[in-house]
């Protein structure tokens, strides 16, 4: 892998194992439970968190047509943890795979990225740094969910 590419992987895996780290513990009632005055559950999250990782990695950086549909992301219907952990490990395999091909010349590259103001050029190094921070955001909401689940009963 390009040494300039890897910090990013390197970045995203830790992410990705302190997502899995977060809901290890969880059931499928605790990832569905909504928590009162919040929208998102923990599952709807995690759902979430794929969608937009194929996306702005797999289409985005590596030209892999995701066939996202974000406001689906966010459906109110029943989630498996087992369903939603598969999906994240054939995310996490995208990503990796995105990564593996790239050279420190091709984060230069402009691509076009669909924002909900239309489309607009971005470098694959930020789509790379967007998709990190958006991780990372959701990383601590799932934590507190999960830290909140005892006392949404």
């Amino acid at each position: 892998m390009d040494p300039h590419v890897e910090p990013y992987l390197k970045v995203l895996e830790d992410l990705h194992g302190q997502i899995l780290e977060t809901i290890a513990p969880l059931s499928d009632e605790e990832i569905n439970r909504p928590i009162p005055g919040l929208q998102n559950t923990i599952g709807i999250l995690l759902r979430h968190l794929g969608g937009s990782e194929r996306y702005w990695i797999g289409e985005v950086v590596g030209g892999q047509p995701a066939q996202r549909n974000r406001e689906s992301e966010f459906g109110r219907e029943r989630l498996h943890k087992a369903a939603l952990l598969e999906e994240l490990e054939r995310t996490k395999a995208i990503t990796r795979e995105t990564l593996g091909r790239l050279r420190a010349t091709d984060l230069l590259a402009e691509v076009d990225v669909r924002r909900t103001r239309g489309v607009r050029k971005e470098s694959r190094a930020f789509a790379l740094l967007h998709a990190t921070q958006h991780l990372a955001y959701h990383l601590g909401q799932l934590r507190y969910l999960a830290k909140l689940l005892p006392t949404a009963r």
